[in-house]
């Protein structure tokens, strides 16, 4: 049984235009137990996301919003610190759709949505809620099962700075693509092309959009490229 408090953040009204703090009460409640068939994890990482925003409104979607007064969903990897579940032990590292709180009781029924994470990990466990998370499958498939580049191709990517938009570029370059990145800063397309590899990259705030991608790719088959 644990005990001590569990920090987490509830959804108290519906966000109108950008997301403000009075949109969200914080609260500190005692640690949950898990009854039997339930599983306790504690959060290590927690993924802030843009799909966050879509899930505070009361719009159709890929999922049911959060309700009012639930505390916020979230994309977690953490431990397992108490099971009555045989098919989870304390200890075992875990990724899942939990929330925005030290602590969550996931119920049996919903089970099936905790992912144990391989022990030893090959990988920072902080990578199980980036590029082998939720951001990362869907700019894998996303590009490769949606888009099917073809070794050659130039393929533009939108928001290229943020968590998908970044892996599906590498991903594009990786199969032998161009890359032309759309970012909204001259400090984020120097990261896409200096770190990333990106071919080129468009800060969409200072460009004309239209124009600067066709320029872009012109300078890309001449060899002339830059950030």
């Amino acid at each position: 049984m644990k005990t001590g408090l569990n920090r987490q953040f509830r959804l108290v009204s519906r966000p109108v235009g950008d997301i403000k703090e009075s949109d969200f009460e914080y609260r500190q409640e005692p640690i949950p137990n898990p009854a039997d068939g339930e599983v306790l994890v504690r959060t290590i990482y927690l993924s802030l996301d843009p799909t966050n925003r879509i899930w505070m409104s009361d719009m159709p979607q890929y999922m049911p919003p959060v309700e009012i007064g639930q505390v916020m969903r979230g994309v977690v990897s953490g431990v397992v610190e108490e099971s009555k579940n045989p098919n989870f032990q304390p200890g075992d590292l875990v990724s899942g759709m939990l929330g925005w709180q030290d602590y969550t009781i996931v119920p049996q029924n919903n089970i099936s949505s905790l992912t144990r994470l391989p022990n030893p990990l090959p990988y920072p466990l902080s990578a199980f809620v980036g590029p082998l998370g939720a951001t990362g499958w869907t700019a894998y498939f996303g590009l490769l099962d949606i888009g099917k580049p073809k070794e050659g191709e130039t393929v533009v990517v939108s928001a290229a700075s943020g968590a998908v938009g970044s892996i599906a570029g590498q991903i594009a370059k990786i199969k032998g693509c161009r890359v032309v990145g759309i970012t909204g800063s001259d400090e984020k397309c120097q990261w896409l092309t200096q770190e990333l590899g990106f071919d080129a990259a468009i800060n969409y705030k200072t460009a004309d959009l239209e124009s600067a991608i066709a320029l872009k790719i012109i300078s890309i088959f001449r060899g002339t490229a830059a950030g």
